[in-house]
């Protein structure tokens, strides 16, 4: 295992992402430490003042390219909606669903297991853009509060989907290629660690909400969530006054994404690839009905609703770029950002130093790899940390006769959870975009729940290996 000599750039991080935590906590806004912590982390890394300032806009520069995908993806959901919106499409597609979401608790459930199924199959992206869009609001209808839903989108979509990966097995494959594994032994050694912090994340956040399902319901009956109120008028019927092509497209657009899943399935397309068949058919989706719909006004009310989609994606977006650049200074981007290929993030530097400094045994390696992956995976890049997790196994499990599968297997399921569900400028930037509510406060809610979901995966890897 590498010996590190901490830098002072290592400290001005660490404080920073101490100070960006209390932020959270206090439900303030994390932009500003941020910046300041990025400006005063590039000055102590370059060790001058015009230094620094480069190193700022090459982190935000650095963040903005990597989550470029996803706000193109969001934009063009928004542009796609906000058409259906105005046929009356929506409210046709969503009304036969509230057959099959009558309750909050079957709601809750019934969205929990398509997302785990469509995670597995196309990915956690694609499924939070498609459900978002389709099935979120007759589940809000239902009686779920639109910050259950994200909740569910990520830590069922990105949180179980991902870290398990069960169909296309990519996820196993990397920690395979990082550690040596064999994939086979990776998999089998993963699934009692995948299923215990699942479920015990997933009942925590069950029990959980059924005190915000509440809270809920008084704002209903008192008449004070217009954005509730809203998705109650889109499908407060299920007969809707549209035309016949708005009827068609009602059929046609469930039917397209059904397309998209098959083609998904059977070319093997993920990650980006699917994340761009899926943005290409909300903007032809988008292009048709505005040329069905509003005719020779087509021409200036598809122009307002893609402009309003990218106002809607940037004022998302904008603030989370900037926060992420601070934490891409801790993973791999940093190569690019200082233009030096030798040196590695400032998590890195943090990880290897806590596994050195601490007393070795097999709860302490468990807990060590997952400190290690999650402290890497506040880049918002849950792969990216695996490396990190997985070699302090694989440095400290050896020497104490451990088995290292286990071990590397939980510093996967940290790497990929806390990217996923805690981490608010990385996907829970979408999730929060689809179900209309703020990132941060998306953030909190999840940080309980997965936090005892990972605590108890480090004791069952502990006792396991």
């Amino acid at each position: 295992m590498q010996h590190v000599v901490l830098s002072v750039a290592d400290w001005v991080y660490l404080a920073f992402i101490i100070i960006t935590f209390a932020c959270l906590a206090t439900r303030r806004d994390a932009l500003l430490p941020t910046l300041v912590g990025l400006l005063l982390t590039g000055i102590a890394l370059k060790g001058n003042l015009l230094g620094g300032v480069l190193v700022v806009y090459k982190a935000i520069l650095a963040a903005g390219i990597d989550l470029l995908n996803i706000i193109v993806i969001v934009a063009s959901i928004t542009a796609l909606t906000k058409t259906m919106a105005d046929m009356g499409t929506d409210r046709i597609i969503v009304a036969p669903a509230r057959r099959f979401l009558r309750n909050p608790t079957m709601a809750f459930w019934t969205l929990a297991v398509v997302t785990l199924l469509l995670s597995w199959v196309i990915r956690a992206t694609p499924t939070a853009a498609l459900l978002g869009a389709l099935l979120v609001p007759a589940a809000v209808v239902a009686g779920m509060s639109p910050m259950v839903a994200a909740m569910i989108l990520s830590i069922v979509g990105k949180g179980m989907g991902l870290s398990s990966d069960y169909l296309s097995q990519g996820t196993v494959s990397f920690t395979a290629k990082v550690t040596k594994i064999p994939a086979a032994e990776l998999f089998a050694a993963s699934l009692p660690i995948w299923l215990t912090v699942s479920g015990v994340t997933m009942l925590c956040v069950f029990f959980m909400t059924r005190k915000m399902q509440k809270v809920e319901l008084e704002k209903r009956q008192s008449g004070n969530d217009g954005h509730v109120q809203a998705y109650r008028e889109a499908v407060a019927t299920y007969s809707v006054e549209a035309s016949p092509f708005a009827k068609a497209m009602a059929v046609m657009i469930p039917l397209t994404f059904i397309v998209d899943v098959y083609a998904m399935i059977t070319w093997k397309l993920s990650g980006n690839d699917a994340m761009a068949l899926m943005g290409g058919t909300f903007y032809v989706l988008a292009l048709i009905c505005s040329l069905g719909h509003y005719r020779e006004k087509a021409f200036d009310k598809l122009l307002d609703n893609v402009r309003t989609g990218w106002i809607f994606a940037v004022k998302v977006f904008g603030p989370v770029v900037v926060i992420g650049g601070f934490f891409w200074l801790g993973g791999d981007s940093l190569k690019e950002i200082l233009g030096d290929h030798k040196t590695q993030g400032l998590a890195y530097d943090w990880g290897y130093f806590i596994a050195e400094h601490m007393p070795i045994n097999k709860f302490t390696v468990a807990l060590l790899a997952t400190l290690g992956s999650a402290f890497a995976a506040f880049d918002g890049a849950g792969f990216a940390a695996i490396p990190l997790g997985a070699s302090i196994a694989m440095a400290l499990g050896k020497p104490i006769g451990a088995n290292v599968a286990y071990l590397a297997s939980m510093a996967q399921m940290s790497a990929i959870w806390v990217g996923a569900t805690l981490v608010p400028w990385g996907f829970l930037a979408v999730t929060a975009s689809v179900c209309n509510v703020d990132p941060q406060d998306l953030s909190r809610k999840n940080f309980l729940p997965v936090i005892l979901g990972l605590f108890a995966g480090v004791i069952v890897t502990a006792l396991l290996a």
